[in-house]
């Protein structure tokens, strides 16, 4: 490659649908068709219905996180000797499939297909989202024993633990539709905060389904700088997300929103010499 003409030392990402080598190595591939062809959707959604897509670019944001890391190796395996520069080959495909769990082998083993199960799970129960008196939506997972059986304590139905279909977490699960139903009807009794506040003073963790309008001022957030604020085109508050993870030694930050059309260009042209900005621009056309 030519880049590696002029520096060998160059670490290049190369992100695509499928890959660089292999059968489609050469056929185009966008986000929405990889989170289709992965088995994300088919394993999404609702079991009457059809299989859901992310609301968002999955895909491209899984791939962005593996070629971080991809990138890190190389640098690391460059600093120590062990390699000068060298291509990261990056699909979208493999995160995302390789993040879905242990499919492949458990289809091998047992020829079961995952399916869709809406907010349940295959392997844990009670576990999903329950609607409060006020109409909102509270998260629960309680697939433990022991934190199953202070769940049952505190909705006043501690004789479940006896129960044959409730006694075991395998049997929880399979009788996991019965137990939300039980669930479902001792949340909608109260409010989201007044549910929040009973099953935290029971010990029981429960937590609240929250857009963004919920989130943008709240404690956690704002406690922990997971948003930081900046003034940005005649906004008070432009928010942008902090960097994560947190190094303790390194810690990495956000200095400045991004640059609006042309504001740095006079400071770039003048490092470069040219103290006209237009002169660049009159000199390239009389080119």
């Amino acid at each position: 490659m030519k880049l590696w003409q002029a520096n060998e030392k160059l670490i290049i990402v190369r992100v695509s649908g499928w890959g660089q080598t292999g059968p489609y190595k050469d056929k185009p591939g966008f986000g929405s068709l990889i989170e289709g062809m992965s088995g994300f959707a088919a394993m999404t959604g609702w079991e009457d219905k059809p299989p859901l897509l992310p609301p968002l670019a999955l895909a491209d944001m899984v791939a962005g996180l593996a070629g971080f890391g991809g990138v890190l190796s190389a640098v690391i395996a460059r600093d120590k000797g062990e390699a000068k520069g060298q291509v990261v080959d990056l699909s979208l495909f493999e995160p995302l499939f390789g993040i879905l769990g242990p499919w492949a082998a458990a289809y091998e083993t047992t020829g079961k297909v995952p399916q869709r199960m809406g907010n349940s799970s295959e392997v844990a129960a009670p576990r999903g989202l329950y609607p409060t008196k006020d109409g909102k939506f509270i998260a629960m997972s309680a697939s433990m024993q022991s934190m199953w059986e202070k769940l049952a304590a505190a909705i006043g139905r501690p004789e479940l633990n006896d129960d044959p279909r409730y006694a075991t977490s395998r049997a929880r699960v399979e009788h996991a539709a019965e137990l939300d139903a039980i669930i479902a009807e001792n949340m909608t009794t109260r409010t989201l905060d007044e549910n929040l506040a009973f099953f935290e003073a029971e010990g029981v963790t429960v937590g609240p389904i929250c857009d963004i309008s919920d989130l943008i001022d709240h404690p956690y957030i704002r406690g922990r700088e997971v948003l930081q604020d900046f003034e940005y085109e005649g906004m008070e508050r432009l928010p942008m997300h902090q960097t994560f993870p947190r190094l303790s030694a390194t810690p990495g930050a956000v200095r400045a929103p991004a640059p609006r059309l042309g504001e740095h260009t006079a400071e770039i042209l003048a490092e470069l010499g040219v103290d006209d900005p237009g002169k660049a621009c009159r000199a390239k056309e009389g080119a």
